[in-house]
């Protein structure tokens, strides 16, 4: 009975992750919630327990509420894309690679 409410646990904060920072991190904040809920069950001291539950709730919070102001700054160009992007332009400016051959 615990296990199964330990993974429901699991799953329903890694879903929520996943919607909103991606699969990777949906992924990672699923096995992370299932250990540090297992290691809570095994902890005899109640602090370790609450402490976990905590955590485990503010981070859920902290998905929902904030997700769609995080996924707004995740989605926009990478620092990446915006460097590559700046480099080939340069390199056709320089070689002239832009301009129409007639």
């Amino acid at each position: 009975m615990l296990r199964s409410i330990i993974m429901l646990a699991a799953l329903i904060v890694g879903a929520l992750t996943a919607w909103y920072l991606g699969l990777r991190a949906g992924v990672i904040a699923a096995i992370v919630t299932a250990v540090a809920l297992f290691v809570a069950l095994l902890v005899p001291h109640p602090g370790v327990t609450w402490a976990v539950y905590a955590l485990v709730l503010a981070w859920s919070a902290a998905v929902y509420f904030l997700g769609s102001k995080i996924t707004q700054r995740v989605t926009g160009p990478s620092w990446f894309g915006v460097m590559k992007s700046q480099a080939t332009s340069w390199v056709k400016k320089v070689t002239g690679g832009g301009a129409k051959k007639g």
